[in-house]
Order: C-alpha cells, then sequence, then structure tokens
C-alpha cells in the first residue's frame, strides 16, 4: 500500500513538472523560435502555427483525464457552442477564420491545464517572474546583444508578415514599441529600451506583470515576509522595465480594488465588464476626448466609438474584416471576432458555471475579470496565448479544488511539498479514479 502511495506520489509530481515546462513553453515559445529564426534558419508561420497546435494537444492530453466527469461536460458544451456558432457563420459567411478558432480554444485548453496541476501556484509564478526579470534586465543591459540574439523585428517580419519599414528604429533589431518615438514614462532620458523579455515584445511584459500582481495580491499570506519584499521589487521592476503606463495602473487598480473584489460574490463578476466599459465613456465624455489617436486615452476612445458605430453584422460577428480594424480595442476585436452571443454566453459561463470554491479563487477569478475588461479597452493582446494562458490555467487549478477544503496555499518557506501539505487527503486518489472513470 505505502509502495502503491510512493509511486503514484511519483507519477503526480512528474505530471506537474511536465505541466510547468508546458506553460512554461506556451508563454516563451515565440522566444525559442525568435532565436532559432535569428542563429539558425527562417521560422516561418506554419512553424508558429504547430508550436501552437502542440501547446493545446498537451494541454488537453495532459489534463483531461483529471477532470471531474460533470467537468469534462462543462468544457465539451463550451467547446459545442464554439464550434455551433463558428458552423453558423461559416453557412452564412462561407469564410473560416483560424485565429478566432484559436483565441476561443485558449481558455478550454489552460482550464483543463490548470486543473490537472498538483504543485504550489506561488512557488512556480515566483520562479517565473524571477526568469521574466532576469532576462528582461539582460535585455537592458545589453539590448544590442539581445537584439542579435533574438531579432524580434526579423521573427515578426518573417511570421507576422510585419513590414519590416514599419518599425521606427531602422538601426535596432528590437519589437517596435520597444524603441517607439518618444520618451519613456519611467526613467525619462535614459533612452533604455522597453523590455519584451522572454515575450519578444513590451506589451507583454506589462501584461505578465499585472498577472503577478493578482497572484501577490491572492497568495500573499503564502509568500513570507522577505518573499513579499522580493517579489513587489520584481512587480516595481517589471513596471520600469516594460514602460506600461496601462500594466502600472491596472496593478495599482487591483490594489485599490483587492478588499472589494475579494468580497465580491463571483455570481457578479459577469457585471465587471459592462461597468468598466461605462466608465470609460464617462471618462471620454469629461475629459473631452473626440478622435483616436496613438494614446491610452486614444484608444478608450476608440473602443467607446466602435461599440457606438458598429454595424449589426459586426455585432453578430458576421464580418470578418472588422475584428482587424479594432487591433486597438480588444472589446471591439472580442465582439466582432467571435460575436456578442459567444461574448454574452462567456461572461455568463464565466460568472454561474465557473464555481470556484474557495475564497482565494474567487479573489482570482474578479481579479483577472477586472484586468481582462480594462486591458481589452486599449489592447487585443489579452487573446494571445502568452497572455491569456496564465489567467486561465490559474483559474483551472482552483476550480478544480473540492469545496471548503482549501482557501490558500501553505507557506513557501514550508518544508513540505504542496502535494503533501496542501492538498487534502483524497485528491490524489480522485485523479486516479476519475481516469478510471469513478465520479
Amino acid at each position: 500500500m505505502v509502495q502503491h502511495g510512493t509511486r503514484a506520489q511519483a507519477r503526480h509530481r512528474l505530471r506537474d513538472v511536465l505541466i510547468e515546462l508546458l506553460l512554461l513553453f506556451a508563454i516563451g515559445y515565440n522566444f525559442l523560435l525568435a532565436i532559432i529564426n535569428a542563429q539558425l534558419f527562417a521560422v516561418t508561420p506554419a512553424m508558429t502555427y504547430a508550436a501552437e497546435l502542440v501547446i493545446y494537444a498537451g494541454c488537453f492530453g495532459l489534463g483531461i483525464w483529471t477532470l471531474q466527469r460533470e467537468k469534462i461536460a462543462a468544457v465539451l458544451v463550451g467547446i459545442g457552442l464554439i464550434a455551433a456558432v463558428m458552423l453558423f457563420r461559416y453557412v452564412v459567411e462561407w469564410r473560416v477564420d483560424a485565429k478566432f478558432i484559436r483565441d476561443a480554444i485558449i481558455p478550454f485548453a489552460f482550464l483543463v491545464l490548470g486543473a490537472a496541476y498538483g504543485g504550489s501556484l506561488p512557488r512556480l509564478f515566483l520562479r517565473m517572474s524571477v526568469i521574466v526579470a532576469l532576462v528582461a534586465a539582460v535585455e537592458l543591459a545589453v539590448p544590442e546583444v539581445y537584439g542579435d540574439v533574438v531579432n524580434p523585428k526579423s521573427y515578426y517580419v518573417n511570421t507576422r508578415g510585419v513590414d519590416e519599414g514599419g518599425f521606427w528604429n531602422q538601426d535596432s533589431n528590437l519589437f517596435v514599441s520597444a524603441t517607439r518615438p518618444g520618451e519613456r514614462n519611467f526613467l525619462a532620458g535614459s533612452n533604455l529600451p522597453r523590455a519584451s523579455s522572454i515575450f519578444v515584445e513590451p506589451v507583454t511584459t506589462g501584461n505578465y506583470l499585472v498577472f503577478f500582481c493578482a497572484i501577490l495580491l491572492v497568495f500573499w499570506r503564502s509568500f513570507g515576509p522577505k518573499r513579499i519584499i522580493f517579489s513587489v521589487g520584481l512587480l516595481l521592476f517589471l513596471i520600469v522595465a516594460s514602460d506600461g503606463r496601462l500594466a502600472a495602473g491596472t496593478s495599482f487598480l487591483l490594489l485599490l480594488g483587492a478588499p472589494f473584489l475579494r468580497k465580491l460574490d463571483q455570481r457578479l463578476s459577469f457585471l465587471i465588464m459592462p461597468l468598466v466599459i461605462l466608465a470609460a465613456a464617462a471618462l471620454i465624455w469629461v475629459m473631452g476626448v473626440e478622435a483616436y489617436d496613438d494614446t491610452t486615452l486614444g484608444r478608450v476612445y476608440l473602443t467607446v466609438a466602435a461599440l457606438r458605430d458598429m454595424t449589426a453584422e459586426a455585432w453578430l460577428g458576421l464580418d470578418f474584416d472588422v475584428p482587424y480594424r479594432y487591433a486597438d480595442s480588444g472589446i471591439a476585436y472580442f465582439i466582432a471576432s467571435q460575436s456578442i452571443m459567444v461574448v454574452g454566453a462567456f461572461l455568463l459561463a464565466y460568472s454561474f458555471g465557473l464555481e470556484m470554491p474557495t475564497e482565494d479563487g474567487q479573489a482570482f477569478k474578479n481579479f483577472f475579470m477586472l484586468a481582462f475588461a480594462t486591458g481589452l479597452l486599449v489592447s487585443n493582446s489579452l487573446f494571445s496565448v502568452k497572455s491569456a494562458a496564465l489567467w486561465y490555467f490559474v483559474l483551472g487549478a482552483m476550480w478544480q479544488l473540492p469545496k471548503g477544503a482549501w482557501f490558500s496555499h501553505p507557506s513557501l518557506l514550508a518544508g513540505r511539498s504542496f502535494d503533501e501539505a496542501a492538498l487534502p487527503v483524497g485528491r490524489a486518489t480522485r485523479a486516479e479514479t476519475t481516469t478510471a472513470g469513478t465520479p
């Protein structure tokens, strides 16, 4: 019996390691492919598609066996709804866009992967943040070396069809927004680039720091004083490194709203996005913004104007060209690429179907919706796998917990592993019996 338990524990730990590696690959595969593109051979768009297919297949392959039957059914119903809407749009327009299908699959893939994870979330993301910060530090210290080794410019020209002439600084191999004209928001006059780190472009570095801020706000009790101070230092460094004013503002908004979001009934989370949109419209009216420009307020104006001006076909997801006109408005992109029916179903399923059994899970769920809605005001970058994967992974991990059994991760100072110290007795055996078909 003891020997069987030891073997089962070893299998679970091996699975957790594989899951961690897959998650790291999901957010960093562009970094690896960019190095290959710069140092070995030209990477094609087909290679990036193949990498993403491997990621999604790995998510379902590793994760589906640990889900309870009712949760498998929920995932299948969600995927079925997406497929039905896509089929309807195909019948009407005789057109399919693989990018929109990819956007819709990411939440399901990483919910399933997260649900299979039995390791320590605080420990995992503290380590990941150290990796992100170290690469960013090297990039800021020797940007020419980063540009030569990774060469984001060449990578995006080869894999995304970006026009090389559109890069602001023709003497730099960094991503276009890493060296955009104008002073930095932070450390003005330093002439430092905006750090891309393992994400190859700066916007996702900003998205990552918002995510890590949410992790710290939810799991601060598990970090211990020294690690809290260290984590805050990492956050401050990433804010300065990425030069992300919106990311810094969103993190501050999460911090201010943390007491309320912790207590907000998770079934009301669907209200957060409409309230954010109303607040954005009020801000544009108060500030008197009347035209789009490439600033934060200008992009918020674009979102408000798009929601006012979009045609019925765009709201129903039947105009496939509209989403690409609104890359700077994630909310308009969301509606036009998926349809208002899918957006509404997403908000309701997120609020009522994705039930978090713990206080920490409820808090993270509300944090995500606020960060998601705020980020979508100015960009569709939160639909990329390197941004979205992290949020849905944590949601999946906390969705799978037994109801009422656990509200927080143990301290990182504890000597025992997460499997031994944090999980209630029986989760491992439940995963085993689920594989065998027992509810």
